[in-house]
């Protein structure tokens, strides 16, 4: 695993709103699919193809009618060439039971930059100062490791990624973060990242970057790049 600091990378950023794919979460989970997963194969594909790519990709959540009913979508929101935005849209158009859509234009000061392509490597966000990229080999070992926890959690398959009931109805373990869009409270799903729910509830509440922490019963933050079913178990085995 290789590591950078923010000022490493160059980030790709636009004043203009970027164009998005649109994914329905609740299709997503039914239909058994990931969204970091898909994102990971198609950026990391784009990357192994022309090692002078640069994209970063942002992500916002947010209720939505624009598949007809209600639902809670994901926005990828991409800074970059089109063809990163065409193969994305692509890759979940062809995903059985998923619904997504090529959709509106979201400035990315509403979303949270979550993905990025430089140097022929995909990189992903761990804290507020901090970035990582793994080998082709560490991702496919993550995946098998990810599957095999699945297998054993007999909740996973009736979690959505953001149990859309009250807080005061789950589980006192359960990380928990509201959207000010939604106006409602979601439990992080077993398979999400630290990262990325440590920036969502940065984002929601309005805290700088990289001030919060999501740490184990010994008091030591977790890195972003573990499962938050990995914080679950460790404080259920405390």
């Amino acid at each position: 695993m290789i590591k950078k600091s923010v000022t490493e990378l160059q980030f790709v950023s636009s004043r203009s709103p970027l164009p998005t794919v649109e994914i329905d979460s609740q299709s997503m989970e039914d239909a058994g699919f990931s969204i970091t997963r898909t994102v990971m194969e198609v950026l990391s594909r784009l990357a192994a193809e022309d090692a002078s790519l640069r994209a970063t990709l942002f992500l916002y959540g947010t209720v939505s009618v624009n598949f007809r009913d209600p639902c809670w979508s994901e926005f990828l929101l991409v800074a970059g060439p089109k063809k990163v935005l065409t193969a994305l849209g692509a890759a979940f158009g062809r995903l059985p039971g998923v619904r997504s859509r090529f959709s509106d234009y979201v400035p990315a000061s509403e979303a949270v930059r979550t993905f990025h392509v430089e140097d022929g490597m995909v990189w992903e966000k761990e804290d507020g100062s901090t970035w990582y990229s793994r080998s082709q080999q560490e991702v496919a070992a993550s995946e098998v490791d990810a599957d095999e926890d699945e297998v054993e959690d007999e909740d996973f398959e009736e979690e959505a990624e953001w149990d859309a009931e009250d807080p005061e109805d789950q589980e006192a373990d359960q990380v928990v973060v509201t959207s000010t869009k939604a106006a409602r409270y979601r439990a992080a799903r077993s398979d999400a990242k630290v990262s990325s729910i440590r920036s969502r509830i940065e984002e929601v509440f309005g805290l700088p970057a990289g001030s919060v922490a999501l740490c184990g019963p010994d008091g030591r933050p977790l890195r972003g790049n573990a499962f938050i079913r990995t914080l679950r178990k460790r404080w259920e085995e405390a």
